[in-house]
């Protein structure tokens, strides 16, 4: 007598899929933090701290918006 092939359980083909994508986005992950590593680079996270370089703030300048 033949085997019979009975589709998947429930929700396997949704776990398939998803555990694809996790793969996937590890792999992406890993090899940016390879090259980022490679090129010396270090942080690149934001900071809240930063500042515009090059913009200077203008004399007489008041936070309320008045001019002194």
């Amino acid at each position: 007598m033949p085997a019979k092939n009975f589709p998947p359980r429930r929700g396997q083909i949704k776990i398939k899929i998803i555990k694809g994508i996790l793969k996937s986005a590890a792999k992406i992950l890993s090899t940016g933090a390879e090259l980022r590593m490679k090129r010396g680079v270090k942080g690149g996270g934001l900071s809240s701290s930063s500042t515009t370089p090059g913009v200077a703030t203008p004399n007489g300048y008041n936070s309320d918006g008045s001019l002194n």
